[in-house]
């Protein structure tokens, strides 16, 4: 049930081949995917970023852990022609190259990353979306139309900084309930 797969994706003839290939053997061993049937997106947050060296595999787990939130998977940018030694048909994967919704169907979202290390290192983690928050004693009460938030801080600098930057962050994610803060 992985709907997206966040590849290491360099663009070489070699290592592209050889990553797609083994995802997916493993993808034929572990899922339910039918060859030819392309219904998993794969792509690489290389193409929006570049390679960012030794930061490329956390990049790409911020790339997946996103789409999860948001449940839309992000185009690969730039793609136009498939790598000729990589036969997309003959596997369960597709390069996703428009911004699209991610269905559920019934199954929590789930995203694979994949990233490889120069001196050998490969690495491979399954991220799923977390589970719908569900009401609590507290979400049913009536909303208060005060909240109290303490903060401490080592002195009146350090004090009034953090003020400004809960200020900040609360001008800027106006979906977060000040309950939740206090």
């Amino acid at each position: 049930t992985i709907g997206y797969v966040e590849a290491h994706g360099t663009a070489t003839q070699l290592g592209d081949p050889i990553e797609v290939a083994g995802l997916a053997r493993a993808f034929q061993r572990s899922t339910d995917s039918v060859l030819g049937k392309q219904q998993c997106a794969i792509g690489s947050v290389k193409t929006n970023i570049g390679h960012l060296d030794e930061a490329a595999g956390i990049a790409g787990l911020i790339k997946a852990a996103l789409a999860l939130q948001y449940g839309q998977i992000p185009p690969s940018l730039h793609y136009a022609n498939p790598n000729p030694r990589i036969d997309f048909d003959a596997t369960p994967f597709f390069v996703n190259t428009e911004l699209r919704e991610w269905s559920r169907n019934g199954y929590p979202l789930r995203a694979g990353v994949s990233s490889f290390g120069v001196g050998g290192t490969n690495s491979h983690i399954v991220l799923e979306e977390s589970p719908v928050k569900q009401p609590t004693l507290f979400s049913s009460l009536p909303e208060r139309s005060h909240h109290l938030l303490t903060l401490s801080a080592h002195t009146q600098e350090a004090l009034h900084e953090l003020v400004q930057r809960y200020i900040q962050h609360n001008e800027t994610h106006l979906d977060i309930d000040l309950g939740d803060l206090s």
